[in-house]
Order: structure tokens, then C-alpha cells, then sequence
């Protein structure tokens, strides 16, 4: 058997392999090849190896492969004969399995008689049989099976189609000839014609009996046509019905094609004589009028509508009915075929969406014609059609089909099966619900909006139309695209999510629909808990992305089923409530939980909802012992009891029912009494009970105010809340959030303890109480008995990110902190006022204080701020405790923007480092850009050490002259080395060194330069070695990070590459350190560097020059390519302009590096004393997630605050850091006002371009599409430039205002009193830099002071532009006066000024100016008044400062602004105290001045001579105070109030 089985291996297995290829089609081989042949003919050989005639041999084996395609092979022999390969192929298809090859030789085989295999030959050598290889898709055995029983029963089919084939022609001919001659008879004959494939045969009795029958009929008779099918048949010829009878059975034929399978009936007496088969191809592109019955019923429509053949209407019909289906067709009856035809021909000239419906014979299925454009196309709209037309038709689809003619009109053919019910549609209406689907989607979709009354339909059908996807489309329609889109434009953020609760009109009464919008995606974790928490079961979820990856936002499609026996009408009808509540649930803003299933069940809405949350949570403090859960479902269950509760709260508490609020009250408890009567379990009574005990302790609650959005408070009588333990505060607050939850217990009306920040979740108030008990032994010496308050953070993240961590614990102190105020009493002017929408059940209590505590120690300013900000009586006593641009290299931008910075540095240790020699090392090589051109920046440089990834280069007493040319040569070179450098030029004892070298002898001039005895080092330690040197500057050009902190590890740092020769920071002997390179010194490093005495930035300082050239080129060219576009200027020219340019581009980069080492050093000047300004800035930057610490490496506050102890405020490289971020805060807030567009704006654009692009092209810059940004980031850049990184935000909160409103006010100013010329004058002035630096402080001190009389005396809805126009001639005059204007007391403090300025160095011409901007500090405010008034401003100006000399009001001014506190606040009080006495004069000539305020003043002064002297003689007395303090200033300042306000 072996041996044979070889035999047949070497024998068969190469004519098989011949077969497989012979005849194949060129795309069924490729791959094909070898093994791969070899194994397909193996498989076949197995298959072959035994069969009987007239049986098939079948096999499925899987296909060793690797990667994703993953196939099978099928192998089939049957004896041959047609329809094998097609109908074998469909079956697979019909499993959805891809075919890959198919392959289909016929051999001739010769078999012994028990169908062994003996022979393989070419066709015709022996019995053919046809032999069939395909590879498909792999499957699974259940699959498998069920495809091998399917090709079996498919084989079975065509066997008997294909002998039975003579008999059936012999039939068909029997039936023509009985019909004779006619039409039908002529149609039958046609059929035997090779237009029909007859598949089968039967004769069908009245009784159902089947006779005679062939082919598939033999065993699927029954199923060609229903009993009740072949009964209406015979009535059908009963009735005179013409024959044949066309029809389509329900059978899907598995021979050839997979289509219903036709029919052709005849009457045969008793009998029907029925015919089975396929339309062939030529019968299906038979001109329909060579079809007999066809071409007579084509005749008549012609007739009936008047048509020549020959005529262009006769024609179009004829091509209108040759593009539609034959087998369709020729069943139809005259009106179908009119109909239809019409409509086709109609397509023709106007292509559109269009619908026909026609009946088949016997009422058994309709045919559905859809014509659409080719570009309306989709499967999504396929199916979406389909369904609707099934809808209409109340019957489900049989099959379908598609055409495409030239015209580009696509032909979708439905066949529906209407025989278990159904009917014709109405088509009118079905084509206009084809038209609404398939027009225009966004016209559609505008058009809805529009019916919306929304008056953005056009601007939002732009927007979102086009971002649904087509299965959306499809399904939903535009109708409820524009309730989507409403919901989705109505989205401010990423947070914000969108609910929208609904019903179709066929859904069953518990089942409710849901949709959620959002611009994120929502996580169904997050969405099917909440969900089930209001009571729903989710049942379907289907989400719709708008726009590529959901960039337009996410909807959320819910159908949800409601608890038995609840109806979703009532839910409906207050859909609004639902909505908002699921919204806020998403959102974070209310808690997921239980409690919100009372909405569904019990009616309640979402404030109801909260108070049951917010009682039960206080209940839980005070140790009650049930569960969420147990009372949510005791709430429920005792709904009408909860809704009960709810009335006795409003009527206790919602000021718009206090009318009769205590009888209604009285009411309800009547009715809660006797529903109580009524609950049996005592679980349940006394949950019950507590709620509307604890409702009828409450004393107050903000929670029908406007501070409940944010949390809710009930002040508590705690005598009257059952069940507490002792001792029993005399009152409680418990405040309620998502966010936080707190306590604040009272022992007594009067008294005092500390807030902490608890860890204790779930008895916080346990905590405190004992803690109040403690407090009040504690305060039994002081007048206010104890107090005590805590609260727990609900939301803080990771205490790993302690940043992120403190600030949620810092905001939700101050939730806590607002929500107790909101409910506390205020003094004003000696009466007690109530909070507002407070119902007051206690009388009055404005006494409430706080202090530090457990994690609050330094909260109180946080709480003061608080206290301030609502007018709190207690103030801060309430808390005590391209190719063709810009070559970076050539222009030498980079290196050029890093040199401002250490010549910043050296200028400040009183080096020219630009004529003074300083002894540098550097990391790079001259072929760099950084470092070659950095180096060739001065030529007094002495490079006496460098290194690159190639060697080590020493120099150790070089002439400076000398080895600049050198350096020089080498970066022109196209390539270099250090190893190309003129060794003739080294000094003694210098050298170039390979690093690849094991180790390298050092010299003793080389052992001197770095301060190491070692006779030779390592490449590596040398590196070290060099940039641990007692160099003037390191130099960093080239790639790595090289230092670190010691703190930090080498992992840390993350540059493998350079760990071995990696210094610490600490370690450095440097005194500059520049960073042209990145990344060269680590963030700590830098900051340990700079404590130690260092001088440093950042690398986002020093090489910002590069991207900044880079911005400055992008920008230029966009403003110089709209000219090209609009054909003002030839390319070729703006590549010359461009070039031209450069010089002048690196002058503005390069006045954009000086600036900010500039401001560094002013920033740097505040030291230790600006410090907590500094601290507050970055803690201001944190909570508005605009720094993040723990990335930037700037020292928590403690670290700081330990730092100030040893007199050092924050470094360079921190305030770099800052000074970046202050900078984004203020451009961010620029570009979101209308500073961009203003006209005083247009210096800042114009400035930001060089000059010959000003002069040549400035209609192009005013249009620049970057407008906005481009004169944001100037402003902004100036502002802290020239401002400093406190002045800004301080005066922000001093002021109450913007920081867009800031910035504009900067612009009035500047523009206004002339700064530029001075800040020109301070740069370009012989000075020393200390002296520079203190005068552009003064200046931004003064420029502060401008800006605060511009914000509180600016005119609303008045452009800067106008503003300036208006301030400048009253400003321009005054400063011509000051000399007779000034009073005594304002002169006196500006010669003490004027005399600083000079002894610190400033020259006289700048001093003069300098003290003429502070003498002018009010000018603004005198000139609005003057000009509201219509009174002179000299005038104005001389009652303004007679005012002030009478008071002595310029004095205590003057005092304020010469205050210089280190808190952050107390500058804010002195700041607002300097702008506060001017205000009080301001408002008092505005009350009383009139046209002749000077007149007024003096007569004022007369009446109030006593009061006036009194308050001078304070002020004498004042005067003589050796340290004035802010508290003394405040105090003046409200006398001087009080005094003012006298009439």
C-alpha cells in the first residue's frame, strides 16, 4: 500500500499540479507557486482518490499560514457538467467568506469499478470530472460542517436540474404548443429558446398533489409555490387570467445565481404546470420589444400615450423600459408598467431620488423601484430605505438588487414578501420621504433648525451637519439632528455634559429614550451606573462621534426600560427636570448615588433630590446607623411621605412662601402624622421621622439662594436634633457638596476656634466635636466660648501630586469658607443684615470668627480674602492664624539671542564681556551652529577648554585675538573638527585630544585650568573635570544634559549617553552658565547653581531667539503671501524683501531676548522681599491650571518660606518659569478682548514687523489673519517686560478688574504720558546696570499708579484709541504746570524722590522725567472729572490738590506708595489706600465742586473748620509715626471718608 501510495504521489502529483494552472486565470495564481502549488495538488489527490459516479467527493482543511489571512481550502470532484464553480462559490459567499482562489480543471479520470483512482488524464482521456480548488476564508468546524452539507445539498440540485434537463424542455414545448399561436405561446417557445435555465418541474393538482417531477422539483416541490399561492393560481386562470402566469417563488435558488427562483404557470386542466428556472443573460438584454407579451404591452403604452416609435418620446420610452429588469417587467400589468416606465422615463432628462411600487401577480409580493443619484449612495442608505419602504408596506423584504446605467442614476430593486400580509404603500408619501432623506443633508438639516426658531440655523448647519455620519443620517433623520444640534451647541466645555429624555410614538409605556451630549467622549463606567442609580435598566446603547474621532462632540443613544408597572408619560411631561439632573450627575456636579432614583419613583426634582442627600449625609455625621441605600428605598417606598417632607422644608424655608409659610408648615405635619400612622416597619418610621425632625431643627439654609450652586448650608438648632451625642454644640452648620462636606459647631452665640482640613470621611463631625468640647475649656479665660470646624475634601486626587492635591484642599476650604458666610449675618453701619433669600429662624447672629487649624495653617488670608471680598463686617479679623527664509546658522540667531543673556550677566557683575577678556569653557565644536557662532559673538573670548562627542580641546592661556581668527576660519570651513584647529596657535601645555583615547596625560598648565593633580584622566572624568573648572562662563552648544542637582539621580535625568561625565550643580565653579543648547543643565541644577551665587536663566531663555526667528519669519510671510495671492508682489520680489530683511528680523528677535533678561534682573531685584507676592502669583497660576509645579521644579511654599530665612527670594531660572507663565496668562486674556481690533493697538501690530515691511505693506499687516495673537503676545510680552511679574496681577485684584482690562489700560498709559521715550532714555543712558535697573523699577512702579487712575476712571464702551485722543492734551497741560499746581507737600515728596534717583546714579535729564511721570499720578483722574464736569482741568486740578493740602490727603498718599510691605495683601491695601485718597477727593468734587470747585473746597472747609482741623491734626500727628503702616493709612483713609461725606 506504501509503495502505491508513492506511486501515486510521483505520479499524480505533477499532472496535478499542470491541471491546476492550465487554463487558470493570471489573478488565480499569483502565490502560487512551489510548495505552495504542491499542496493544493496533495490536498486535490486525497479527494480524487476514491469516488462513485454520481456522487461527489468533498474536503475542508485548513491552510498552515502565518500573519492576519488566515485561509482553508476546499476541494470538490463531481462529475462534470454546468453550474458547478458558480453555484459552489455563491454558497461560500453566502456563508461570508471571501474567496482567494479559485481554481477549476476538468480531467479526465479513470477509476477501478469501486472508484479507486488509477488515471489522470487530459478531458476526454477518461470519464471528465470536474475538479474544484478554492481558498477561502478560514472558519470554525461548525461552519465547516455546515458548508459541506450545504455544497452537498447544492450538488444534489444541479445533478438532478441537469438530467432532467431534456424532459423539461420536452415539457415546456408540450405547454407552448398548447397555447398555439399567441402571445403566450410565442413567450414560451421564446424560453426554450436558452432563455430560461430550467431548474424543475412538477404538475400541481387541486388537491396539492405534485405530479411528474424533475429537476429540483423531484424534492423541493413543495416549496416552489405555497397551497395557497397555486389556489389563487387556478383562480387566477378561473377568472379569464392570460397564461403563463409570471411569478417569483419565495425560493432562493442555489444553482447558477442566488435569486428567487421564476415561474412560469400554465392552466393544464385540474393541474397547473408549473416551471422552474433562471432568466439567462441573453433573455435579461433582450431588447424588451423582441419579447413576446412584453413587446404587445409596450405597443399598447405607446399607443395609449400618443407616442411614434420613431419619435424622440417614443424612443425615450423604449430606452427608459430597456434599462429596467425583463423579469420584472413582463409580470407587470399595463398601469404597473405605465407607471413604472413613466417614472424611469422621466429620470432620464432630471436625474433624481425617485420611487415605484408595483403588485405582483396574485398579491404576492411588491416590487419597489428606487432611482438615486450615484453620489446618494450607501450602503447605510440602502438599508435605511429599505426599512422604510418595509415600514410602509407592513411586510418584510425577500431580496434585493442593484443596476447602474451611463446616466449615473442608481436602480435599487426590492422584492417584498406581502403574502403573510402587507400591502401597496402610499408611494406619494414614500417619495417624499425619499426626497427629505436623500437631498441635501445640511439644507435639510438647516431647515429643521430654522423650524427650530433657532436663529443660528445657518451657522450651525455649517458647523455640525456634515460631521454626522451616514448611518446617523440614514436613521435619524434631519429632524432630530436639529434637536441634536441644539443640545451640542449649547455645550461650553469639555466637562459640560447635555441630556435630553424622550419617547417615539411607538414604544412601549415603560420605556424610556435618552440622549447624552457631551464634546468628550463619555465612558460607559461612568454613564450605566448613574443611569441605573436613577432607577432605569439599560437596555440598548448606540454612540454617534460627530465629526473625525468625535471632534464636534459625542451623542449617547439610551433606550431605557422603567421598573414594572411605572409609566414613562409622567417622566416626559417633566422632562426638563430628568434632564438637568442626569446632566449634573455626569457632570460632577451631583453625587451618583441612590437617592436619585426618587426622581423616577417618587416625582421629586433634583433640589429634592439634594436635600434628602444632603440630611442624610448630616444624619450619618451624627452616627445614625442606616445605609444610603436602606433610607434611598425607604424614601421610595414611603414616596408620598417624601414629598411631604419636601413641602415642610419649602414652607420653612423658600422665601417666596413665607407669606403663610408657619400654617402650611402646621398642614403638612398634620398630613406626615397621619401617613406615618400608616407605616408598619419601625426601620422606616424612624428614618421618616429624623428627616422632618432635622428639617424642623433647621434655623436657616442658603439653599433657595444663589450660593447653594455651589454648596448648601442648614444652620441647625442641635437641641432639637434627635439622638446626638454630648455635649450638644449650642449651634451646628453642616455644609453640603459634591465637592466638599464640613461642620462648624458653635458652644456658644459668641465664639472662636479653628477650620481644619479632616481626614475622616465619614465622622468628621465626631472629630470636631470633641475638638469644640476641648476648644471651649481652652477659651474659658477669653470672652468667646469655643468653636470648632472641619471639613473633608471629596474630590482630591492623588496625594502623590501634592500640588494638585493642596489646591482642591485649598478650593475646598474656600466652598466652605463661602457657603458658612452665605448663611451668616452682616453688620452694616451698626445694623444687622441678614443674608439675602435667607429665611431667618433665629434672630440675629453676625458673630462668627475662624482660625488656623490642623492643615488650614495657612489658609486664613485665604478666608480673610473671602471675608473681604462680601464686605463681611469682621474684614481680616474673620480669620485670625522653508527654502526660501531665514538660515539660523547664517544668521547666527540662536547663539546671537543666548550672548544677550551672558552679556546681561556679566554686564551685571560689571564686565563688558564684549571688551573685557573672560575665560570660557563650552560644550561643541566650531562647526556648530550654537556653539560656532556663540563663540565668534566677542572677540575678547578666551576659550580655554571645550568638548564634543570627538575630542576634547584645551587652550589654557590663549590670545584672544588670535584664536577668535582661528575659530573664525574653522566655522567657514564646510566641515570641521576640533582636531582642525592650528595646533601652532595652542597655548603651552594645550592640545587636542581624541575622546576615544583610554586615557590622557594632562599637563601642568591643562592640571592648573582644572584644578586637578591626576598626571592623566579618562576622556570622561576630564569632561567633568572641565565643567567643574573655575571658568567665568560654560558655554553649552552642543547635545546632552550635563548637569544635574545632587538630589536628582542620573535616571532621573534621562540621558543615558552622559551619565559618566555628569556633574552636580553644586559642584560647578563657574560663575556664568549659558545655555544656547537645550536641556544642558537640569531645571533643580539650575536652581542650585543660582543659590550658590551663579548667574543663569533657563534654556527657554537663552535659546528663544530661534523660535522666535522662526515666528517672526511665519508671520511675515503670511501677511506677504496674501499680497502674492492677490497679485500686489511677485514672488521673486517677496524672496528679495525677505532677504533684505534679515537684519532687521534679528534686531526685533534679538530686542525680544534683551527685554527678557531685562526683566529677569528687574523680577530678580525684588528678592526676598517680593518672595510671598511671588508665591501668591504661582499659586494663583496653579488653581487655574497654568503652572504646574511638580513639572516646572519650583520649591513648594514651605521650601520658600525657609529659603527667605536666609534672605533669598526666588531664582533666575524660577522667575524665568513664572515670568513665562505670567505671560500666557495675559496674552490669553488679551486675545480674548477687543484690544486686538483697537486702533491703539496698531503700533504693537505694525511694531511687530521690520520697518520695510511697515512702509511697503501695512494695509497688509492691519489685515493679518494672526491680528489678534500677534498684538496679544507683543502686549503681553511687554507688559511683564516692562511691568514686572507682580504689578499686573496685583493690580488685577487691587482693582477688581480683567487682565485684558489691565492691559488696555497699560496701552492708554504708555501712550498717553510718552513711556517709551523714557525706557529708550533708561537703555541707551551711561549708567551703571544696578542704576538701570532700579530706574525701570520706579518707572513700573509709577506706570502702575497711571494704570490704576486709568481703571477707575475709564469711560465704558469708549476705544483706547479715543481714550488717549482724550487724556493726552489735559496730561500735556498739566505737565506744563506742574509747576504751579503742585502743592507743597506732593513737591517735598517728589524732591525726597528726585534726590534718591540721583544719589543712586540716574542722570539728571532721566531723573527729571522719571519725577515728572510721579508728580502727574492722578492727572487721569483729574482730567475725567474736568471733562465731565465741563470745568478747566487746571481748575479742577487746583481745587483737587487744595483738597488734599487742607486734609493732608497728598501726604498719606504719598505714604501709601512708599510703603513696600512683603505681604501680599498688605501691598494690595497700600496700593488701594494711594488710589483711595484721590478717589475720596475725586468724588467730593464731583458731589459738590460744580463749575467752580475751587470755590466749593474753600467753603467746605469753612463749614467743617472744627472736623477739618481735627483730622489735620491726626494727620500732624501721623506724620511724626517713624514707621507708617497700612493699618494706620486705613485708618486715616476711613475718617477721611466719613469727613468728605459731610455736606
Amino acid at each position: 500500500m506504501a509503495n502505491t501510495a508513492d506511486t501515486h504521489q510521483s505520479t499524480f502529483i505533477p499532472k496535478l499540479e499542470k491541471l491546476l494552472v492550465e487554463g487558470a486565470l493570471p489573478g488565480e495564481l499569483v502565490d502560487f507557486v512551489g510548495k505552495e502549488r504542491r499542496a493544493a495538488s496533495e490536498f486535490l489527490l486525497a479527494v480524487l482518490a476514491w469516488r462513485q459516479p454520481g456522487t461527489p467527493s468533498i474536503a475542508i482543511e485548513s491552510i498552515p499560514t502565518e500573519g492576519a489571512h488566515r485561509r482553508m481550502r476546499i476541494g470538490i470532484v463531481n462529475d462534470d457538467m454546468p453550474f458547478l464553480v458558480d453555484s459552489v462559490a455563491a454558497e461560500v459567499g453566502a456563508h461570508g467568506l471571501a474567496v482567494a482562489r479559485v481554481l477549476h480543471p476538468v480531467a479526465g479520470i479513470t477509476r477501478s469499478a469501486e472508484g479507486e483512482l488509477e488515471a489522470i488524464g487530459a478531458r476526454g482521456s477518461g470519464r471528465n470530472e470536474s475538479i474544484i480548488y478554492m481558498e477561502v476564508e478560514r472558519a470554525d468546524a461548525r461552519v465547516r460542517r455546515q458548508i459541506e452539507e450545504a455544497i452537498l445539498a447544492l450538488l444534489t440540485q444541479v445533478r438532478a436540474a441537469v438530467a432532467d434537463w431534456p424532459a423539461m424542455q420536452a415539457v415546456l414545448a408540450e405547454d407552448a404548443s398548447a397555447l398555439g399561436v399567441s402571445d403566450g405561446g410565442d413567450l414560451l417557445r421564446w424560453f426554450g429558446d436558452n432563455k430560461l435555465t430550467l431548474l424543475g418541474h412538477a404538475r400541481f393538482g387541486r388537491d396539492g398533489a405534485i405530479a411528474a417531477p424533475l429537476g429540483i422539483a423531484r424534492d423541493l416541490g413543495a416549496q416552489l409555490l405555497s397551497p395557497a399561492a397555486r389556489k389563487r393560481a387556478f383562480d387566477w386562470f378561473a377568472k379569464g387570467g392570460e397564461a403563463p402566469l409570471l411569478l417569483k417563488s419565495n425560493m432562493i435558488s442555489m444553482i447558477h445565481r442566488r435569486v428567487p427562483v421564476e415561474l412560469v404557470v400554465m392552466p393544464c386542466g385540474d393541474a397547473l404546470s408549473i416551471h422552474a428556472g433562471l432568466w439567462t443573460s441573453a433573455a435579461m438584454n433582450e431588447p424588451p420589444a423582441e419579447i413576446p407579451v412584453l413587446k404587445a404591452r409596450l405597443g399598447r403604452l405607446q399607443a395609449k400615450l400618443g407616442f411614434d416609435p420613431a419619435g424622440h418620446a417614443g424612443k425615450a420610452l423604449t430606452h427608459a423600459v430597456t434599462a429596467l429588469q425583463r423579469d420584472l417587467l413582463i409580470a407587470m400589468d399595463d398601469e404597473s408598467l405605465e407607471a413604472v416606465a413613466l417614472t424611469a422615463m422621466s429620470l432620464a432628462d432630471r436625474p433624481r431620488p425617485s420611487i415605484a411600487v408595483t403588485r405582483s401577480p396574485l398579491a404576492r409580493h411588491l416590487h419597489a423601484f428606487v432611482w438615486l443619484p450615484r453620489d446618494e449612495w450607501s450602503t447605510a442608505r440602502r438599508h435605511a430605505i429599505t426599512d422604510m419602504i418595509c415600514k410602509a408596506s407592513d411586510a418584510p423584504l425577500l431580496s434585493w438588487a442593484m443596476d447602474l446605467d451611463d446616466s449615473g442614476i442608481i436602480l435599487i430593486r426590492l422584492t417584498i414578501d406581502i403574502r403573510d400580509g402587507g400591502g401597496l404603500p402610499d408611494v406619494a408619501a414614500l417619495n417624499r420621504d425619499l426626497e427629505a432623506m436623500v437631498r441635501g443633508w445640511r439644507p435639510a438639516v438647516e431647515e429643521a433648525l430654522a423650524e427650530r426658531d433657532d436663529g443660528n440655523a445657518t451657522r450651525l448647519a455649517l458647523r455640525y451637519a456634515d460631521a454626522f455620519p451616514q448611518a446617523y443620517r440614514d436613521g435619524a433623520g434631519a429632524g432630530e439632528a436639529a434637536h441634536d444640534i441644539s443640545r451640542i451647541a449649547a455645550l461650553a466645555d469639555l466637562g459640560q455634559r447635555g441630556a435630553r429624555v424622550y419617547r417615539n410614538a411607538d414604544d412601549a409605556p415603560s420605556l424610556l429614550r435618552l440622549k447624552i451630549y457631551s464634546l468628550g467622549a463619555v465612558a460607559l463606567s461612568d454613564a450605566v451606573p448613574a443611569l441605573e442609580n436613577f432607577g432605569f435598566r439599560v437596555i440598548e446603547e448606540l454612540p454617534t462621534l460627530l465629526g473625525a474621532g468625535g471632534e464636534l462632540g459625542h451623542i449617547h443613544r439610551f433606550i431605557l426600560a422603567l421598573a414594572e408597572g411605572q409609566d414613562a408619560s409622567g417622566l416626559i411631561r417633566n422632562a426638563g427636570l430628568l434632564e438637568d439632573a442626569i446632566s449634573a450627575v455626569l457632570e460632577g456636579a451631583a453625587e451618583n448615588d441612590r437617592f436619585n432614583q426618587l426622581m423616577v419613583s417618587a416625582g421629586l426634582d433634583r433640589r429634592s433630590v439634594v436635600l434628602f442627600r444632603a440630611l442624610f449625609r448630616y444624619l450619618r455625621q451624627t452616627g445614625m446607623p442606616y445605609s444610603l441605600l436602606t433610607v434611598a428605598d425607604v424614601l421610595r417606598r414611603a414616596a408620598p411621605v417624601a414629598r411631604e417632607l419636601v413641602g415642610l422644608f419649602d414652607a420653612l424655608h423658600d422665601p417666596a412662601r413665607r407669606a403663610n409659610g408657619d400654617k402650611v408648615a402646621h398642614g403638612i405635619d398634620s398630613a406626615i402624622d397621619r401617613a406615618l400612622a400608616g407605616v408598619t416597619a419601625i426601620d422606616d418610621d424612624r428614618i421618616l421621622r429624623l428627616y422632618r425632625a432635622v428639617i424642623r431643627a433647621t434655623l436657616r439654609t442658603n439653599m433657595f439662594s444663589a450660593a447653594a450652586a455651589e454648596a448648601i448650608a442648614f444652620k441647625l438648632d442641635s437641641a432639637k436634633v434627635p439622638g446626638l451625642p454630648d455635649p450638644r454644640p449650642w449651634r451646628e452648620v453642616f455644609v453640603y457638596s459634591p465637592r466638599v462636606e464640613g461642620i462648624h459647631l458653635r458652644a456658644g452665640p459668641v465664639a472662636r476656634g479653628g477650620l481644619r482640613w479632616s481626614d475622616r470621611r465619614d465622622d468628621f463631625r465626631t472629630e470636631i466635636l470633641g475638638l469644640m468640647k476641648a476648644q471651649r475649656v481652652k477659651n474659658a479665660v477669653i470672652v468667646p466660648t469655643g468653636a470648632k470646624g472641619g471639613f473633608y475634601p471629596k474630590l482630591l486626587p492623588d496625594p502623590a501630586n501634592r500640588d494638585a492635591w493642596l489646591a482642591e484642599g485649598t478650593e475646598s476650604y474656600r466652598i466652605f469658607i463661602r457657603t458658612l458666610l452665605s448663611i451668616t449675618d452682616n453688620l452694616v453701619k451698626g445694623e444687622v443684615v441678614h443674608p439675602a433669600d435667607v429665611v431667618i429662624h433665629d434672630g440675629d447672629d453676625p458673630y462668627f470668627v475662624v482660625a488656623a487649624d490642623k492643615g488650614t495653617a495657612t489658609f486664613s488670608d485665604v478666608a480673610n480674602a473671602i471675608a473681604l471680598e462680601r464686605g463681611f463686617w469682621l474684614g481680616d479679623a474673620f480669620a485670625s492664624g522653508g527654502s526660501v527664509g531665514y538660515d539660523h546658522k547664517a544668521m547666527g540667531i540662536t547663539a546671537r539671542g543666548g550672548w544677550v543673556s551672558v552679556v546681561r550677566h556679566f554686564a551685571e557683575l560689571g564686565i563688558d564681556v564684549q571688551k573685557e577678556p573672560v575665560r570660557v569653557v563650552g560644550c561643541g565644536d566650531m562647526s556648530g551652529d550654537v556653539f560656532g557662532n556663540g563663540m565668534l559673538l566677542s572677540k575678547a573670548i578666551k576659550l580655554v577648554a571645550a568638548f564634543d562627542h570627538r575630542h576634547i580641546f584645551f587652550d589654557p592661556d590663549p590670545d584672544a585675538a588670535a584664536s577668535w581668527k582661528e575659530r573664525a576660519r574653522m566655522f567657514r570651513l564646510p566641515r570641521s573638527s576640533w582636531a582642525d584647529y592650528d595646533a601652532k596657535l595652542i597655548s603651552k601645555g594645550g592640545g587636542v585630544f581624541p575622546r576615544s583615547a583610554k586615557t590622557i596625560k594632562l599637563s601642568a598648565q591643562i592640571k592648573k585650568l582644572l584644578g586637578v593633580e591626576d598626571n592623566e584622566m579618562e576622556p570622561s572624568a576630564i569632561i567633568s573635570a572641565i565643567l567643574k573648572s573655575q571658568a567665568d562662563l560654560v558655554w553649552f552648544g552642543g547635545i546632552g544634559t550635563y548637569v544635574k542637582a545632587r538630589a536628582e539621580s542620573n535616571s532621573e535625568v534621562g540621558d543615558r549617553a552622559n551619565d559618566a561625565h555628569r556633574v552636580n550643580a553644586e559642584d560647578m565653579r563657574a560663575r556664568v552658565i549659558g545655555e544656547g543648547a537645550n536641556l544642558g543643565v537640569t531645571q533643580a541644577a539650575r536652581i542650585v547653581f543660582a543659590l550658590k551665587g551663579g548667574r543663569i536663566n533657563t534654556d527657554f531663555i537663552d535659546n528663544s531667539a530661534g523660535v522666535d526667528c522662526s515666528d517672526n519669519e511665519v508671520n511675515i510671510k503670511i501677511a506677504l503671501n496674501a499680497q502674492v495671492a492677490a497679485g500686489k508682489l511677485k514672488m521673486p520680489a517677496r524672496n528679495d524683501l525677505l532677504a533684505r530683511m534679515t537684519d532687521d528680523v534679528a534686531h526685533l528677535v534679538l530686542e525680544d531676548n534683551r527685554l527678557q533678561t531685562l526683566a529677569l534682573s528687574i523680577a530678580e531685584r525684588g528678592g526676598v522681599d517680593a518672595l510671598p507676592s511671588h508665591i501668591r502669583l504661582i499659586e494663583g497660576f496653579e488653581a487655574t491650571g497654568k503652572l504646574d509645579r511638580a513639572v516646572e521644579g519650583i520649591a513648594a511654599n514651605d521650601e520658600l518660606t525657609r529659603r527667605a530665612l536666609d534672605g533669598k527670594g526666588l531664582m533666575r531660572p524660577e522667575l524665568a518659569v513664572v515670568m513665562a507663565t505670567a505671560k500666557l496668562a495675559l496674552q490669553d486674556a488679551i486675545e480674548h478682548s477687543t484690544l486686538g481690533a483697537d486702533k491703539a493697538a496698531l503700533p504693537d501690530l505694525l511694531a511687530a514687523f521690520p520697518p520695510e515691511m511697515q512702509q511697503e505693506h501695512a494695509r497688509a499687516i492691519e489685515s493679518h489673519r494672526l491680528r489678534g495673537e500677534i498684538v496679544a503676545t507683543k502686549i503681553a510680552n511687554r507688559i511683564v517686560n516692562r511691568l514686572g511679574l507682580i504689578h499686573p496681577f496685583e493690580l488685577a485684584e487691587e482693582e477688581g478688574c480683567t487682565l485684558a482690562d489691565v492691559a488696555e489700560a497699560f496701552v492708554i498709559v504708555e501712550q498717553v504720558y510718552d513711556v517709551p521715550m523714557l525706557w529708550k532714555a533708561i537703555e541707551t543712558g551711561d549708567m551703571a546696570e544696578a542704576t538701570r535697573i532700579l530706574l525701570f523699577e520706579q518707572v513700573a512702579v509709577e506706570m502702575r499708579a497711571h494704570m490704576a487712575d486709568i481703571l477707575r476712571n475709564s469711560v465704558e464702551e469708549r476705544s483706547n484709541d479715543k481714550a488717549i485722543a482724550a487724556y493726552r492734551p489735559a496730561v500735556e497741560m498739566l505737565a506744563k504746570s506742574l509747576d504751579t499746581i503742585l502743592p507743597a507737600e506732593t513737591r517735598r515728596q517728589t524732591r525726597a524722590f528726585e534726590e534718591r534717583l540721583l544719589n543712586a546714579g540716574a542722570p539728571r535729564k532721566i531723573t527729571d522725567r522719571l519725577v515728572q511721570l510721579a508728580e502727574l499720578d492722578g492727572a487721569i483722574g483729574v482730567a475725567a472729572l474736568s471733562a465731565r464736569a465741563g470745568v478747566d482741568v487746571l481748575v479742577t486740578t487746583r481745587a483737587f490738590t487744595a483738597l488734599g493740602e487742607a486734609l493732608g490727603l497728598d501726604w498719606a498718599q504719598g505714604t501709601a506708595m512708599q510703603l513696600a510691605p512683603r505681604d501680599p495683601w498688605e501691598r494690595l491695601l497700600a496700593a488701594g489706600l494711594a488710589r483711595d485718597f484721590q478717589a475720596m477727593r475725586l468724588d467730593f468734587l464731583a458731589r459738590h465742586g460744580g463749575k467752580k470747585p475751587i470755590d466749593a473746597v474753600e467753603k467746605w472747609e469753612a463749614a467743617n473748620a472744627p472736623r477739618v482741623a481735627a483730622f489735620r491734626a491726626m494727620i500732624d500727628r501721623a506724620r511724626m509715626t517713624a514707621l507708617p503702616s497700612t493699618a494706620m493709612l486705613a485708618q486715616i483713609a476711613g475718617q477721611a471718608r466719613v469727613l468728605l461725606n459731610r455736606a
